[in-house]
């Protein structure tokens, strides 16, 4: 096949290899895929769930780190982003995720036509098939509320529920939070998410292995003629040519091959998509020399499409935790953490041979959207409403902040709508670390541990990430300002605090050891010591959720946008960036399915887009 194509793709990650899968659909059209890292689809890393961290710290990681964190006593967190095909979706944590009907209906109220629950719901449809476990295993994991006819039965994601190990967790997790006010009243894929429950995740639910976008889309569509997939390919910039009215046109695609210094260039007949990710797609637009002239200029990069908001908007759902020793007749991982060669031999055996065990789970599916507790108290919940109201607020004049501080202030005045994303997981969490370690799962102390953490869903921080050279190896200053805004701070101890209270209701905490040890540094009881006896762990405890989004955000120009309403790069022709980074505002929730949502949509759009030209 010709180096050239109809359609390049920058990036076979998540969103990429669905728009690889969908528009090579169209034997006429020549698609090309260019993939940083490498096809790993036999790697035992990638096809077990349990092992879903095995990766974070290796080359098929992209290994970001931020730069220190002011609000976080300069700490740096670190930011693993997969570089292997199938992106991120062949390293995360595999958690199932819904968004709400609020969040998207926001998308296109910001100024983006076609985009509101009504039009992307069947998106995410499309993306996925959901299979149940039995009557048995539904009632013990409270799956109640799951209502078959929201949910697809043809996608080519396999998605399903924790059915192969006993875990009393999952089932006293639902029950305690119900017995505090939060049951899970209807299926989560609604658009009304709110309450506890046990999430699905994308996992066959009969190999018990990882269901990505390599072998959902990628390898039933990979001998079409018209696909065609390089990998090693670390992609310079998009080359770009001006046109009479000003705009720029892309043409093609530079690139290296692992192991060569020798530059390469693929033409582009018709249109190319950058699908780098958060992180790596300002950055190809920023070496493209499509940015801010203060950054491109610092390196003689020639401007050719003035848009400062490249690279900016950073949003994430930053993390507080605590991890409580646990019953010895709880099984957790904490020996598999320690690489205790039985544990893992065990288990390993226990998949390979009755796909079974913990080896047939990933990150956690224990989970639970919640508002603010403290709103619900009678007779001081409006006084505190109040008074996190009172700190949200613009940190900027620009219009898509005042536009995200009503978003975020509607959330927290409706009761039904949530702002903390909780969840358990069977082991011990350093959360107290430097945070320049490669995950947060630290076994340290001796014994079984449960950890209850919680991320919020709608922060005002908002941050950066930008080129430091015009190398395209550099990795770009990554700055999420985590907890930057006051009002975030506020929200994450309220909901830290919150965890005690979960953790002290039965049937929950029988789970747990009575007078157990608890991370190191956290104060005896969350609901007795003052907030700002909270605010001080939560700032030492932070983390990130890995749930980036929003560096090319689709936004009206003017309200800081890098792409329209069709995901086409503003002031320029047959470009478009597709990926997490156009989301607007970070979805309620884990972002993995609004991504397969996002390109499952972006796919159609581009294929109308064609079909007119």
């Amino acid at each position: 096949m010709s180096s050239e194509a109809d359609i390049i793709i920058v990036g076979g990650g998540t969103a990429g290899l669905v728009l690889a899968a969908r528009l090579s659909e169209n034997p006429d059209l020549q698609v090309l895929v260019l993939e940083a890292g490498q096809d790993q689809g036999q790697d035992p890393r990638v096809t077990t769930p349990a092992l879903w961290s095995a990766l974070v710290a290796t080359d098929s990681s992209w290994n970001f780190m931020t730069t220190p964190q002011a609000a976080l006593n300069g700490k740096q967190i670190p930011f693993p982003q997969g570089r292997l095909l199938g992106g991120s979706s062949a390293m995360n944590g595999m958690a199932w995720i819904a968004n709400s009907k609020a969040n998207v209906d926001t998308w296109g109220a910001l100024g983006n036509p076609g985009w509101n629950w009504d039009i992307i719901n069947p998106y995410y449809k499309k993306a996925y098939t959901l299979t149940l476990p039995s009557e048995d295993k539904c009632k013990e994991l409270g799956l109640e509320y799951v209502d078959s006819n929201i949910h697809a039965s043809d996608g080519p994601l396999q998605v399903s529920f924790p059915d192969a190990l006993i875990d009393p967790v999952a089932s006293a997790w639902i029950e305690s939070l119900k017995g505090l006010g939060y049951p899970m009243k209807r299926d989560p894929f609604s658009g009304q998410v709110c309450g506890a429950y046990t999430n699905a995740a994308t996992i066959d639910p009969v190999t018990k292995a990882r269901s990505y976008s390599a072998n959902a889309y990628y390898y039933p569509a990979q001998d079409r003629p018209n696909l065609r997939l390089i990998t090693g390919a670390q992609v310079h910039k998009v080359v770009l040519e001006p046109l009479a009215s000003g705009d720029v046109t892309a043409t093609g695609v530079e690139y290296t091959l692992h192991g060569s210094d020798k530059k390469i260039t693929s033409k582009a007949k018709q249109e190319v998509i950058v699908s780098a990710g958060v992180y790596n797609s300002p950055k190809v637009l920023e070496l493209s020399g499509i940015g801010s002239p203060e950054v491109l200029k610092k390196f003689d990069i020639p401007v050719l499409v003035e848009n400062p908001n490249v690279g900016e908007n950073l949003q994430d759902h930053t993390l507080s935790g605590l991890s409580f020793e646990a019953q010895d007749f709880i099984d957790t991982k904490d020996d598999m953490m320690r690489g205790i060669p039985e544990v893992i031999g065990k288990a390993m055996e226990e998949y390979q041979t009755k796909k079974f065990g913990a080896f047939t789970v990933g990150g956690n599916y224990s989970s639970a959207l919640l508002p603010l507790a403290d709103f619900a108290d009678s007779a001081n919940g409006a006084t505190e409403l109040a008074t996190v109201l009172s700190l949200v607020a613009p940190t900027s004049p620009d219009d898509f902040a005042i536009e995200l501080t009503k978003y975020v202030t509607s959330v927290l005045q409706n009761p039904n709508e949530a702002t903390g994303g909780y969840f358990t997981y069977p082991a011990q969490a350093d959360l107290k670390g430097s945070g320049t370690e490669s995950s947060s799962i630290d076994a340290k102390l001796p014994g079984k541990y449960i950890t209850i953490c919680v991320g919020l869903l709608h922060p005002l921080s908002r941050g950066s990430c930008h080129i430091i050279s015009a190398k395209p190896e550099d990795p770009p200053a990554i700055d999420p300002r985590y907890l930057a805004h006051p009002a975030d701070l506020e929200m994450l101890a309220r909901h830290t605090r919150y965890i005690d209270s979960i953790a002290a209701s039965e049937p929950f905490s029988s789970m747990l050891k009575p007078g157990g040890k608890r991370s190191p540094g956290a104060p005896a009881d969350l609901r007795t010591a003052s907030l700002d006896e909270v605010k001080s762990y939560v700032v030492s405890a932070a983390k990130s959720t890995f749930h980036p989004t929003s560096t090319c955000a689709m936004l009206p120009r003017e309200k800081g946008g890098v792409v329209d309403a069709r995901l086409r790069v503003w002031d320029t022709k047959g470009l478009r960036v597709v990926d997490a980074s156009v989301i607007p505002v970070i979805p309620t929730g884990n972002t993995q399915s609004a991504v397969y949502a996002i390109a499952e949509r972006a796919a159609d759009l581009i294929k109308e887009d064609l079909s007119k030209a």
